[in-house]
């Protein structure tokens, strides 16, 4: 993925998060794409790569009024899954290898509340949702990084669809 390619990706994603996802609340919860494309980059492009796009990510959300612990953490999340991950084949295994990213990010999500004075009941009822809903956001971050490979002709078909005769 070139740079250019991730600046639009990252971007389209932000876009997406926080103009569209922002009215489907499920659960108290709004959906996030963020986090799983982080984690997404970090394991297909490598953790350089990753973090770079969770940094792009933290810095739109947090231009767009997120706290900058959100910031640091999909940075975090990025590189991380890039360095554990890294080349991990199937979309199964993509999608397992960012389920545990995102968990762990939820983990310190709640520790930060806890660490900071607030009860651990309301981070927690926030934490499973969050996790439900950025598991299932996958499949649409996983659609969003894929390459369109150009299709071949095939073997002995006429080019621009003419038939034969």
């Amino acid at each position: 993925m070139g740079k250019c390619r991730l600046v639009l990706v990252t971007a389209l994603a932000f876009l997406l998060e926080a103009w569209v996802l922002v009215w489907f609340p499920l659960w108290g919860v709004r959906p996030r794409l963020l986090p799983a494309l982080a984690g997404l980059v970090g394991t297909e492009e490598g953790p350089a790569w990753g973090a770079a796009c969770g940094l792009l990510g933290g810095v739109l959300s947090t231009l767009a009024g997120v706290s900058p612990f959100q910031m640091a953490l999909l940075t975090l999340a990025g590189g991380l899954s890039g360095v554990v991950f890294h080349q991990t084949a199937s979309f199964w295994g993509k999608w397992l290898a960012n389920l545990g990213i995102l968990t762990g990010m939820e983990a310190l999500l709640v520790l930060g509340h806890a660490l900071a004075g607030a009860g651990l009941l309301a981070p927690l009822a926030i934490a499973g949702p969050e996790l439900l809903l950025a598991g299932a956001g996958f499949p649409v971050v996983y659609l969003l990084t894929r390459r369109r490979r150009p299709r071949g002709r095939r073997r002995g078909a006429a080019p621009f669809g003419r038939g034969a005769g």
